[in-house]
């Protein structure tokens, strides 16, 4: 009996351990992403990433002004993302070289 307990709250401990809150992409990340026609397909899904990884990181409906400098540049870079996306897809030529 004591071995089903123990195995019960080690499998309980194990589990809870597992449990990792999901983090924003760093801003070296976020840089890295590059947007052109081939994406139009994925405008929602990349959309809906930037508008998580902005709540992720407390940036969600607060005023820029009250920003930190980094947080600024960040907040920034994801709004520049979303709206090459919704801009860009619905013109596009946009992105032609």
């Amino acid at each position: 009996m004591k071995l089903v307990a123990c195995v019960v709250i080690l499998a309980t401990l194990v589990g809870c351990a597992s449990n990792r809150q999901p983090q924003a992409m760093t801003y070296d990340q976020l840089s890295a992403i590059r947007v052109n026609n081939y994406q139009c397909k994925d405008t929602e899904a990349i959309v809906e990433n930037m508008e998580r990884q902005l709540k992720l990181r407390g940036l969600a409906n607060v005023n820029p002004d009250d920003l930190t400098d980094a947080d600024r540049m960040y907040n920034a870079k994801a709004r520049i993302v979303i709206w090459s996306m919704r801009i860009g897809c619905n013109n596009p030529d946009r992105y032609k070289k």
